[in-house]
C-alpha cells in the first residue's frame, strides 16, 4: 500500500475551495513547461474520440507529441482528430486506430496496426471506459464491464509492452496511466464470481469491480516492470457530468448522484489530473500510486465523502494483486511472459 508521512499533492491549495477550483489540463502543460517539447514522445490514448479522452488528447497535442488516438467509431476519431490539427497547427498529425476493447480480437489488431508504425511509446494512457451497462458479456465472454475496463486494456499492454520498454531510460522511464474512479469504493474483485452472476447482477457493483481491477493493473505493472524502466499509476479524475459516460444509467439512477454534485467539475479540469500524471517527472521515481486532484492520495478516512479523493483498502491489496494478475494471462490468451 502507497505509503508517505507527506504525499505529492503540489496543487493542494488550489482545491481548498473545491475540484472546480482546481488547474485544468492546460494549466498543467503550462506549470511544466513543456508546451511544444516534446516532439521526440510518442503517445497511445484510448478511448480518445470523445470526453476526458478527447480533452487529455487536446492538451497533450499541444506538447508536439506525436499522438496515436484510439475509439470504436473512426468518423468521431477523424473529426477529433481535425479538430487537434486546426487548434494547434504547428503540431504533429495525431495517427487514429480502430479499437473495441469488448473483443480481443480487436485488441490483437490494434495492437499490431500501432507496432507496425512506432518501434517506441513513452506514455501508454488506458482512458477507455464504460459504465452501469446492462448485464451482458463481451464477444469473448467477460463480464461486459471488466471485460472493456480491465481485461481488453491488459491484454492491450501486455501486446505493445516491447514499445515501452524500448523507449524507457533510466532517467526518463516510460509511463502508463490506468483510469480508476472513486466507484471502486462499492467494490473489489470477486474472483469466485468475477460475471456477478452469483450475487446477482448490479450494475454499479460491476463497475466497481473493474475499477478496482485498473487500480490493480497499474500497481502490478508498477511491480513487475519498473526496474525494466516502465512506472504505472491510477488516476480518479473526479466526478465529471459532461461525458456521456451515464448513458445507460436512469434518471432515478442518475439522480442518486446529485449528493456528490459538490465533487463536480468542467471536462476541462477532469483531464488534469491525468495529464498530470503523464508528464509530471515525479513519477519517474515513484509508482504503483492512486492519484486524484492532481496530487497523491492517501487511504480514504472513515468520514471521508464517497466522491472523495481518497482510496478503499482493497485497491492495494498485494494477494489481490497478484492473483488478478496471474489470472489475467490465461484470460486473454497469453502465458504469463506476456506473449
Amino acid at each position: 500500500m502507497p505509503h508517505s508521512s507527506a504525499p505529492y499533492q503540489p496543487y493542494a491549495e488550489r482545491y481548498v475551495d473545491g475540484p472546480a477550483s482546481g488547474p485544468t489540463a492546460a494549466d498543467i502543460v503550462k506549470d511544466l513547461g513543456l508546451e511544444g517539447k516534446l516532439q521526440d514522445k510518442v503517445i497511445f490514448i484510448t478511448g480518445a474520440s470523445a470526453g476526458l479522452g478527447q480533452e487529455t488528447a487536446r492538451v497533450l497535442h499541444t506538447t508536439g507529441a506525436k499522438l496515436y488516438l484510439t475509439g470504436r467509431d473512426l468518423a468521431k476519431g477523424q473529426a477529433v482528430a481535425d479538430a487537434l490539427v486546426a487548434s494547434n497547427p504547428s503540431g504533429q498529425k495525431p495517427v487514429l486506430i480502430g479499437l473495441e476493447l469488448d473483443n480481443l480480437e480487436s485488441v490483437r489488431k490494434a495492437a499490431k496496426e500501432f507496432l507496425d508504425q512506432e518501434k517506441r511509446l513513452d506514455i501508454l494512457v488506458l482512458n477507455a471506459g464504460i459504465m452501469a451497462v446492462p448485464e451482458g458479456r463481451t464477444v469473448d465472454g467477460f463480464e461486459t464491464q471488466l471485460g472493456t475496463n480491465y481485461f481488453g486494456h491488459f491484454l492491450l499492454f501486455h501486446l505493445i509492452k516491447s514499445t515501452l520498454l524500448a523507449a524507457a531510460t533510466p532517467q526518463s522511464p516510460s509511463r502508463v496511466i490506468t483510469l480508476s474512479s472513486a466507484g471502486h469504493k462499492a467494490g473489489g474483485v470477486f474472483f469466485d464470481d468475477l460475471d456477478l452472476k452469483r450475487q446477482g447482477y448490479n450494475p454499479m457493483v460491476a463497475y466497481a469491480q473493474s475499477k478496482t481491477a485498473t487500480i490493480h493493473l497499474a500497481n502490478s505493472i508498477d511491480r513487475h516492470y519498473s526496474a525494466s524502466g516502465i512506472r504505472a499509476v491510477s488516476v480518479h479524475p473526479g466526478m465529471i457530468f459532461e461525458t456521456s459516460l451515464g448513458r445507460h444509467m436512469s434518471q432515478e439512477e442518475i439522480a442518486g448522484f446529485a449528493p456528490m454534485a459538490p465533487f463536480a467539475r468542467p471536462l476541462a479540469q477532469g483531464a488534469a489530473t491525468t495529464v498530470w500524471a503523464a508528464l509530471d517527472p515525479h513519477f519517474n521515481k515513484q509508482g504503483g500510486v492512486y492519484l486524484a486532484d492532481a496530487g497523491v492520495s492517501s487511504a480514504a478516512t472513515a468520514d471521508e465523502h464517497f466522491a472523495g479523493p481518497g482510496y478503499a483498502p482493497h485497491a492495494f491489496d498485494k494477494t489481490a494483486e497478484e492473483k488478478l494478475w496471474k489470472l489475467s494471462f490465461g484470460a486473454v490468451g497469453l502465458s504469463e511472459d506476456g506473449n
